[in-house]
């Protein structure tokens, strides 16, 4: 699994403006989404009795952004190069590789050699309100990596090298798996990039254990973030396509 920063570059959006949207194209792609929920062509269809049927309903319990220490919605995020001396758009296109068993990224990093490792390893990330206002701002370092966290897959660990250490900043800790599929596949007629995180003020608030093997405490928590850059259509065929609906080449008529 290897961290590529201009996956993560640029402006994102909540999920929830998906599901909260009352778009009438969006409307329809989540109101298909619940007749395949009651047809048992969804591989969700087993929160049936548990949310009313309703895949909105479902998706929006599972990926509320608002968590124990930040009450209120997140909006989105703005995500830019860490600052440096050196050249920060060259760097934005090196890759640090994780494929390690006990090093932590940045151990990984200093072996290779790469002068620009700050850089590489993480960003400077703007936390935005549900209104787009700014609510908090970080650079974070990339710090290591664990075998299973959301989906059950590889994630990243993120510190706030700039969060002050004796107040309980919610935004201190992030994790997160890379962003999916790639940022290019949505020229290509690919599905919109996004991503699932979680935030805490310690590493002990999200997981249990230390390391690559630590867990997380809560796993069905799913806040998800999706990039901007996706138009009306782009976003309709997310909803649908986790549904396995087929996703529309155009906005129906």
């Amino acid at each position: 699994m290897t961290f590529v920063l201009d996956e993560w570059l640029g402006e994102w959006t909540s999920f929830e403006t998906l599901i909260d949207s009352d778009d009438p194209y969006l409307n329809r792609a989540w109101e298909e989404s619940d007749t395949a929920l009651r047809g048992g062509k969804s591989p969700f269809r087993y929160i049936l009795p548990f949310f009313g049927g309703s895949a909105r309903r479902f998706w929006g319990w599972a990926c509320r952004t608002a968590g124990h220490e930040h009450r209120a919605r997140i909006g989105g995020w703005r995500i830019t190069p860490l600052p440096a001396a050196g050249d920060a758009a060259h760097a934005s296109n090196l890759s640090v590789s994780c494929e390690t068993s006990h090093e932590t990224c940045e151990q990984a990093v200093g072996r290779s050699g790469c002068e620009s490792a700050d850089v590489t390893q993480g960003f400077t990330l703007a936390w935005l309100g549900a209104d787009g206002e700014l609510i908090g701002r970080h650079d974070y370092r990339l710090d290591h990596m664990i075998d299973k966290g959301l989906e059950g897959k590889p994630c990243y660990m993120f510190h706030a090298i700039d969060a002050p250490e004796k107040q309980r900043d919610p935004f201190a800790v992030l994790i997160a798996m890379d962003p999916m599929p790639s940022r290019t596949e949505l020229a290509d007629g690919g599905l919109l990039s996004h991503l699932h995180f979680q935030y805490a003020s310690a590493e002990s608030k999200l997981l249990k254990g230390e390391g690559r093997s630590a867990r997380l405490r809560r796993r069905m928590w799913y806040p998800t973030m999706c990039a901007a850059e996706g138009d009306l259509l782009a976003r309709c065929n997310i909803v649908r396509a986790l549904h396995q609906l087929p996703v529309w080449t155009e906005l129906p008529r």
